[in-house]
């Protein structure tokens, strides 16, 4: 699962592929005071592989790879393809996903793993349509030309254990560090309350999970824990439009200044469920 403020995790096994199609409508008032109204439209395509090789009577290896292909196909219902300003535009990401991982069985009862993957995700018709700094928007309000932003890239490397005691009592345990390239972010224009979406140099999730099942008679209980860090890795400068922490105190103006090490906001610390 990747994205943006998104982390993808394996654990050595295979891919999925499919074919989506997707779309929406927005119509919202430009930042000039004009009106905007665009459809929008995504199909992703995507064949994949996996193999799994016996390398011992204990451990085996797991290769696999993904190669998506994603259209984006804006339409401006307002102003002509080639005109100035407009949004119509249809834009192609594709690109290969690999992934590894190790599992070792030294017992029926335990097995370890270790897993490399990489994931990545095409912007939004939303993200398209608010990416020009020479012409900013106040989302969700307005929408602006949209030249091209790059697929955002998660690399994950993640490691754990699982087991069993007694008969019905199973264990997990992990640990996790996905790293997201070229993540997408509403950052700030010079203009008071405008911005617009470019793609941020780097963003971390890493963390631990811890999970235990049992059946109790006809009952089947489980629970699950995570906690998560989830920070920027790059400086960046943020809209800070009504928020009590940006420098210009509470009220609709100001910025936020992100430094490499800040926590991403709306990311819990903790997950149980």
């Amino acid at each position: 699962n990747t994205g943006s403020g998104g982390a993808s995790s394996g654990t050595g096994g295979g891919s999925s592929g499919a074919t989506s199609s997707t779309g929406g409508n927005a119509s919202s008032g430009a930042s000039t005071g004009g009106n905007a109204s665009t459809t929008g439209g995504t199909t992703t395509s995507s064949v994949y592989f996996t193999d799994t090789v016996e390398l011992s009577r204990v451990m085996q290896l797991t290769l696999s790879g993904r190669y998506d292909r994603t259209t984006v196909d804006n339409e401006d219902n307002i102003t002509a393809a080639g005109e100035p300003g407009s949004l119509t535009a249809k834009h192609r990401f594709s690109r290969f996903n690999p992934a590894i991982g190790v599992t070792f069985n030294p017992s029926e009862g335990l097995s370890g793993y270790i897993g490399y993957t990489e994931g990545s995700r095409a912007p939004s018709s939303i993200e398209l349509g608010c990416a020009d700094p020479e012409n900013p928007c106040r989302l969700p309000n307005a929408m602006a030309g949209d030249p091209p932003l790059n697929q955002v890239v998660t690399r994950t490397m993640e490691v754990g254990a699982r087991g069993r005691v007694a008969k019905h009592l199973a264990w997990n345990i992990g640990v996790f560090r996905a790293d997201n390239r070229d993540d997408i972010l509403f950052v700030a224009d010079d203009t008071s309350g405008f911005g617009y979406f470019k793609n941020f140099g780097k963003t971390r999730r890493q963390g631990v999970e811890l999970g235990a099942s049992s059946q109790l008679g006809p009952w089947y209980v489980r629970a699950n824990y995570t906690y998560l860090n989830a920070t920027y890795r790059s400086r960046e400068e943020l809209l800070g439009e009504g928020n009590s922490s940006n420098e210009e105190g509470p009220g609709f103006e100001g910025t936020i200044d992100v430094e490499p090490g800040d926590r991403i906001p709306l990311t819990p610390r903790h997950i149980l469920k």
